[in-house]
């Protein structure tokens, strides 16, 4: 989809309107289609996926919002939710890839990795969307974050005083660097 969005916008900068018309129409078909399948009302969230591992998607979710797949009133609902469950959907700023005591029905165990474990990757598209319920939050969200980014490295994810691959996890170091900036930009408007 994003793909489909940058290549409209090159296509339109070149003077071609009718081969960027095409993947414009593509995009609104694509996000059509995540809406109708993927959405759940009586979760407030996107699921993972619709027959196996179909639970809640905190990530999808927030990426959702951060691709403009979510409409505003779907966006809200989302950022009020991780606002409200914000306690359980984050560790050290990090973010779980489920809603609290939601685990895969599949994989590795219980509160560790994918089915538990809160990384850092996802944070950027997060605190995009909690801001548009909490400003404060967000940005607390992101300096939590650093801070433990600062105190322990930067890991692929953590679960209380286990850091994964403590090194120095690109995706962890990059991906919210993203969030902050649009962040940053959108709020200096």
């Amino acid at each position: 989809m994003e793909a489909s969005r940058r290549l409209a916008e090159l296509l339109t900068a070149a003077g071609r309107s009718q081969d960027a018309l095409r993947y414009t129409r593509r995009d609104d078909a694509v996000t059509e289609r995540i809406n109708a399948v993927f959405w759940d009302e009586s979760l407030r969230l996107y699921r993972a996926a619709t027959v196996q591992c179909r639970e809640g998607d905190v990530w999808g979710s927030a990426f959702a919002v951060w691709l403009g797949v979510a409409p505003a009133e779907r966006a809200d609902k989302l950022a009020a939710g991780f606002k409200a469950n914000h306690g359980g959907l984050t560790q050290k700023g990090q973010i779980r890839h489920t809603p609290p005591g939601v685990y895969g029905e599949q994989g590795c165990g219980r509160d560790t990795y994918q089915n538990g474990g809160f990384w850092a990757t996802p944070v950027g598209w997060y605190a995009y969307t909690l801001n548009r319920a909490d400003p404060a939050m967000a940005n607390q969200t992101l300096i939590d974050m650093v801070n433990d980014f600062a105190k322990r490295g930067v890991g692929e994810w953590v679960f209380g005083e286990k850091v994964a691959l403590p090194g120095g996890y690109m995706s962890s170091a990059t991906l919210p660097l993203a969030g902050m900036r649009r962040l940053q930009a959108e709020r200096t408007k």
